[in-house]
């Protein structure tokens, strides 16, 4: 049957909802119910469920709320219903606007309401089924929970959804591993496998998700008119079981690798010979050859979800970037550094080819176009990277300069892309232990320009810019100036007699527009006041 939020709203047990936001989405379609009381849940979904909660998470919490919300919109969930006795007082006005403007209705209970009533009642509307088969189902979900908290293995998903459905059942994985329950003759495991590679479609296939790729796939094998509705959602429900089981085990994986790496942290500070680094890095890593490489960093901030300092959170953050830069045939290395807040990624190529750092540019415009759990946007769009280095020796140069690179971008303007080599003349600035010298350079080459204009309300300095800019083009030069060409020529006359008639002179024009550059740099650091 076809149900709809406004469907579930006319049932009995929401006779005490009141809808306070997005109701002009009460037509959306509903196929499943969720409950739901963690923060990180959009993994879970798969489209067009009504989602009940407490709320007790996030409602007191604008941030959280938010990202309550945004998950319900990217996976195209029907409803929320929230149990609270204050109907409005504990959402943000920023929420419920999300809300109205993505029509997903926001539904509250006066009354304290049972959701395990809620989901049997809507669940048998959607499915026509009786009390025991849907306590049944609920039961191997259950069954199914109990072995994903307890830590049990694939295998034993797999048993408890054969005992449910008597089918045999295998999985799948993307690099052609398989389990099989129960466990065939290899020789009847053969034909199986062969059988799936050569009509796919032949049995009920369910992915497994991870970090938004399939990772496996479970195969119920039985002819599909044999396989029934409940057998189906059953075997649904386990595929989505053995995703969080990935999700637990890749995190776990995560957490254990950044601790393995805090050894990294000696080599970025300086406090640990190349050799000894050399060999540690070759025993840690066997697998990997190091010809290539770079040192990438994230800071963290106070905003958005780094200010939850949840590690998990963060935790699965760093899977989807490390799982990013995999993509694009880059083995990572993360360690967060303390002392300076921010997270340290070192990038080994695994490729022979010349797109190193094409591949870094697509793995970071991946990352600015991904939420990423853990760490805000702005954190993200700060990432920047250092030196290429070809040898292990040379990593704590990369890390140096990768922070110079962040600095620049914190402190002066975006660079795209984020690599140390693009700071241009810069990079002159980050070379010099004299900044007297540097300022030297600037009033030698444009300090008559610059007194002037402070002394005549004048802009001098921007014209000379802007037709530095536009290789001496006279007409680019006025039109972006919005001034005519007889005000230009005026103002070019009065440049030539402040620095000579020769500033267009190769070797001085350079002088010229390096001094610009310095000035540029000296005034957004506050060293220096014209």
């Amino acid at each position: 049957m076809e149900l709809t939020v406004q469907d579930a709203l006319n049932r009995p047990l929401f006779k005490n909802a009141k809808v306070i936001a997005g109701e002009n989405g009460l037509n959306r379609r509903v196929n499943w119910v969720h409950i739901v009381e963690i923060n990180k849940f959009g993994h879970l979904l798969n489209g067009q469920e009504i989602i009940l909660t407490t709320g007790v998470e996030w409602t007191k919490d604008k941030t959280k709320g938010l990202h309550f919300m945004e998950q319900l919109i990217t996976h195209n969930s029907s409803a929320l219903c929230i149990e609270t006795e204050k109907q409005n007082g504990n959402f943000s006005k920023e929420m419920l606007l999300l809300a109205d403007k993505n029509n997903i209705p926001i539904i509250v209970f006066n009354k304290e309401v049972k959701f395990v009533d809620i989901t049997k009642d809507l669940h048998e509307v959607l499915l026509g089924y009786r009390e025991n088969s849907w306590w049944s189902l609920e039961n191997l979900y259950k069954r199914f929970n109990d072995t994903l908290v307890s830590g049990g293995t694939i295998g034993e998903f797999l048993k408890v959804l054969h005992k449910s459905t008597k089918k045999q059942i295998v999985l799948i994985h993307n690099d052609n591993q398989f389990h099989f329950f129960p466990s065939p003759p290899a020789k009847q495991q053969k034909k199986w496998v062969k059988q799936i590679q050569d009509s796919p479609k032949d049995f009920c296939t369910y992915p497994v998700n991870f970090l938004n790729e399939t990772v496996a796939k479970l195969y119920l094998l039985e002819d599909r008119d044999k396989v029934s509705f409940t057998h189906d959602l059953s075997a649904k429900r386990c595929s989505e079981f053995i995703s969080q089981y990935f999700w637990k085990y890749y995190q776990q994986r995560e957490v254990h690798q950044i601790k393995e790496n805090e050894w990294l942290l000696q080599i970025y500070n300086g406090t640990m010979s190349h050799e000894k680094a050399t060999e540690l890095f070759k025993q840690n890593n066997p697998e990997v050859d190091f010809k290539q490489a770079i040192v990438g960093v994230i800071p963290e901030s106070e905003g958005h979800i780094s200010i939850e300092k949840n590690n998990s959170v963060i935790t699965m953050g760093l899977m989807l970037i490390r799982s990013i830069f995999h993509s694009k045939g880059f083995n990572v290395l993360t360690v967060k550094d303390e002392s300076k807040n921010c997270y340290v990624l070192l990038l080994i190529n695994k490729r022979e080819d010349s797109t190193f750092f094409l591949r870094i540019t697509e793995a970071t415009r991946h990352l600015f176009q991904s939420n990423i759990d853990g760490f805000s946007k702005e954190d993200i769009r700060l990432i920047s990277f250092g030196k290429e280095v070809n040898s292990f020796k040379m990593v704590r140069e990369s890390y140096q300069t990768s922070l110079i690179s962040l600095n620049f971008q914190q402190s002066i303007s975006p660079l795209q892309p984020p690599f140390y080599k693009n700071l241009a003349v810069y990079r002159l600035i980050d070379q010099s232990n004299d900044v007297s010298h540097l300022r030297e350079i600037i009033y030698d080459y444009i300090g008559p320009i610059i007194s002037y204009d402070q002394q005549n309300g004048t802009e001098l300095l921007k014209t000379l810019k802007v037709y530095l800019k536009n290789l001496g083009s006279k007409k680019s030069t006025a039109d972006e100036l919005y001034i005519v060409r007889q005000t230009l020529y005026h103002r070019l006359n009065r440049i030539k007699l402040l620095i000579g008639e020769d500033f267009m002179d190769p070797e001085k024009r350079i002088m010229i527009e390096t001094a610009i550059y310095f000035l540029m740099y000296f005034k957004k650091m506050s060293l220096i006041s014209v």
